[in-house]
């Protein structure tokens, strides 16, 4: 499997011994780029062994780790800085994704020749760097931009007064585009300090929302009358599509903005639910199925969304995720039956 020799237990060791405890499996055991895989039963929710897989790892200065329930791999590097969940820097799901897709994350981080020369921890590695420059430039973007509309110099202006001039035949006041350029750097969306969400259900003496007319629009998180209101489309970024229900607005906007932002989408995993909202279901996203109560697949991505929450939730959580994203509010306007 993957180049690997089953039966040399030089290459692939069973119950290797840690500190008087045992990992299921070690590959290329003692050699500076080993690997530990701990396996669990199918379908088992794998948050429960991160630590001790971790401490195995710790213990013998392994640097490339995975833990699985068969269906589902996490890969971690667990020398890295960060918690449990910031060290797992990929997930394999064998039944969701595609099997090229698959097949190729086995070989890039499991294959003997891989593990053997060290590429393995490398490509890891490499990975992590990537999406931590892509966040990096993405902010960096943002700000960027808002310095520029916030002082706009001459060129700036110019270019929106020949283009404005090639549109409507006359060219506008300089004042009126400098005042236009400030309005929008402070409308500018940058990504919350904070990577949690809080669920705001109303309480018992809270008067509950009026229902919106039919044939209206949503165009800010307020509250949603989801029995008597429900959408038909969404638009974001100017482009429109068809909602049947409020989990497919959910649903259908990641996937609209994990082909926007492929190399960062994982940012999503990092929304939590307050723990009073929910202690047993406390995730929004997830790379595993078994850590959602109802679990969609986003398109082009190996997340999956939280399909059981009400409307109010979803409005709300639809626009943190356009504002971590670096977009502005009015980007997505949902429109109602």
């Amino acid at each position: 499997m993957a180049g690997w020799d089953v039966l040399d237990i030089s290459e692939v060791t069973p119950e290797y011994t840690v500190g008087g405890r045992r990992v299921d499996y070690a590959l290329k055991p003692g050699s500076p780029n080993a690997v530990f895989i701990e396996v669990k039963r199918n379908g088992e929710n794998l948050e429960a062994h991160q630590q001790q897989l971790l401490e195995y790892c710790f213990q013998q200065g392994v640097k490339l780790a995975a833990l699985t329930n068969g269906r589902t791999w996490w890969l971690y590097l667990p020398l890295q800085a960060g918690n449990w969940e910031q060290r797992r820097f990929l997930t394999i799901d064998v039944e969701s994704q595609e099997p090229e897709i698959v097949q190729q994350r086995f070989i890039d981080h499991l294959s003997e020749d891989k593990v053997t020369s060290g590429e393995a921890i490398s490509n890891a590695e490499e990975l992590v760097r990537s999406r931590q420059r892509t966040e990096i430039a993405g902010k960096a973007i943002i700000e960027a931009w808002k310095q520029i509309v916030e002082t706009p110099d001459e060129i700036l202006v110019d270019l929106v007064a020949e283009t404005a001039e090639r549109i409507c035949g006359f060219k506008p006041e300089v004042e009126r585009i400098q005042e236009f350029l400030s309005e929008k750097a402070r409308n500018l969306a940058t990504p919350p300090s904070k990577h949690e969400y809080q669920d705001k259900r109303p309480t018992p003496s809270t008067t509950p929302p009026k229902s919106i007319p039919a044939g209206r629009s949503i165009q800010e998180p307020q509250a949603i009358d989801g029995k008597n209101q429900k959408p038909t489309s969404f638009s974001f970024q100017d482009e429109n599509q068809t909602a049947n229900s409020w989990s497919d607005i959910l649903v259908k906007l990641c996937g609209r903005l994990s082909d926007l932002r492929p190399h960062d989408f994982d940012g999503v995993l990092s929304i939590r639910r307050s723990k009073r909202a929910s202690a047993r279901w406390p995730y929004h996203f997830s790379k595993s199925r078994e850590d959602l109560r109802k679990p969609r697949a986003i398109p082009n991505s190996d997340i999956y969304a939280e399909a059981d929450l009400d409307a109010t939730t979803i409005v709300r959580l639809a626009y943190v995720l356009v504002e971590q994203f670096g977009y502005t509010k009015n980007s997505l306007i949902i429109q109602l039956r």
